[in-house]
């Protein structure tokens, strides 16, 4: 059976625990940390530790550790080469800390190998079989943490009516039970007991909500990418569990009720819960990477949001960002013409396109405006890019 290591930042007990490869010890490039001189007056230098670190988003509270020691990579980092360069391929969830002698120093991990330091906007070049382990550990350590992506046809059987199966939070860590009572379209379920839901509605801070969150399942031996929502609706099967109906927990393909089409948000959950968010962007059309837009906003999901607007600057992307605290609500009045869940652009041979989408929010007021996205490809074989957002009414 495949083991899980879980833990929470703020260093609570979790369900599961930090996993170590012991691969041998690392060393830091010589310029990382004390100088020669310096260094030289301690008789004997203790290795570092290194850690790698997996987690959903920068604020996720459940994160995956690996203590790395490899003498390949000691042997590597003892003759590295640095180099600026303007694009990085990184790993979006990957983080690397090497501690030693009471000082530490954060790195990231490209997609090739090499280590990137934000600071100094350096990339450290190590060698290819160094590389070759990072990459391979960054690979193990992704697949402990996140959810498989099920079709909800198979999924349906592994969480099969009157199943009980748990729920872990990525944002909050944490978990609580559920049945699942009905649901043809996607899974219906409740929480098994008070306690489970005492622990459902802190994760949504107090508040019933039909926010989406990513959330992993854990039913039969399988963890699965999954999202919920928080609102008690309908049919209640549990007497004395704190909880007046059922919530709705969507996988890969599944819908609600009232649509043919899976939902946008859950489904931009449900890849944040398999960690392939980048994946399912680049493979998006226009009128899906706009809707997911609007979602990102009206669910206060700042790291998705960059995701999603990885061909905007940096300054535009952080004004709307500082809007989502404002926003209690944001929703799109009429649906686009084309289909948004299908992932693929129109291929009309277009380098260049535009989406408008009427919204309602409501701040302190309601309030109607119109958003108009811009985007650009390289080739009709290129994936879309949002480069701009501007809005009127």
């Amino acid at each position: 059976m495949k083991q899980h290591h879980h833990r929470y930042r703020n260093g609570h007990t979790a369900f599961v625990v930090i996993i170590s490869f012991l691969l041998a010890g690392i060393l830091l490039p010589n310029d990382s940390y004390a100088s020669t001189e310096a260094a030289a007056r301690r008789p004997v230098a203790q290795p570092p530790k290194v850690i790698m670190t997996v987690r959903a988003d920068p604020d996720a509270q459940l994160e995956s550790q690996l203590t790395i020691n490899s003498p390949i990579i000691t042997k590597a980092l003892q003759k590295v080469s640095q180099e600026s360069v303007n694009q990085v391929n990184l790993y979006p969830d990957i983080e690397l800390t090497i501690m030693q002698q009471g000082q530490q120093k954060a790195y990231r991990l490209e997609k090739q190998g090499s280590l990137w330091d934000e600071t100094a906007h350096k990339r450290i070049i190590i060698s290819t079989e160094a590389a070759q382990q990072l990459r391979l550990l960054a690979v193990l350590l992704r697949e402990q943490y996140y959810g498989k992506l099920i079709d909800w046809s198979q999924a349906r059987e592994l969480a099969p009516r009157k199943g009980i199966f748990s729920i872990t939070d990525i944002a909050s860590g944490k978990s609580f039970r559920v049945q699942r009572r009905a649901g043809s379209d996607h899974a219906d379920v409740q929480p098994l007991t008070k306690e489970d839901s005492r622990i459902m509605k802190e994760i949504y801070g107090g508040e019933w909500s039909w926010n989406r969150k990513a959330v992993l399942i854990h039913t039969n031996g399988h963890w699965i990418a999954a999202s919920m929502n928080g609102m008690p609706h309908g049919g209640d099967g549990i007497p004395d569990n704190d909880f007046s109906g059922h919530f709705c927990v969507h996988f890969l393909g599944s819908t609600t009720h009232k649509s043919d089409e899976p939902d946008v948000a859950h489904h931009l959950m449900i890849y944040k819960a398999a960690g392939q968010v980048r994946e399912y962007l680049d493979t998006a059309s226009p009128a899906l990477l706009a809707a997911s837009f609007v979602e990102a906003m009206d669910h206060d999901e700042p790291y998705l949001l960059t995701q999603i607007a990885v061909g905007m600057p940096s300054d535009k992307v952080a004004e709307w960002t500082k809007q989502m605290p404002d926003i209690r609500t944001i929703r799109i009045d009429k649906p686009h013409k084309s289909n948004a869940s299908d992932g693929q652009p129109i291929d009309n041979g277009a380098l260049t396109t535009q989406v408008r989408l009427n919204v309602t929010l409501m701040k302190q007021s309601e309030q109607r405006s119109s958003y108009l996205f811009h985007f650009n490809r390289k080739s009709s074989q290129s994936r879309w890019e949002l480069t701009d957002v501007t809005t009127g009414k």
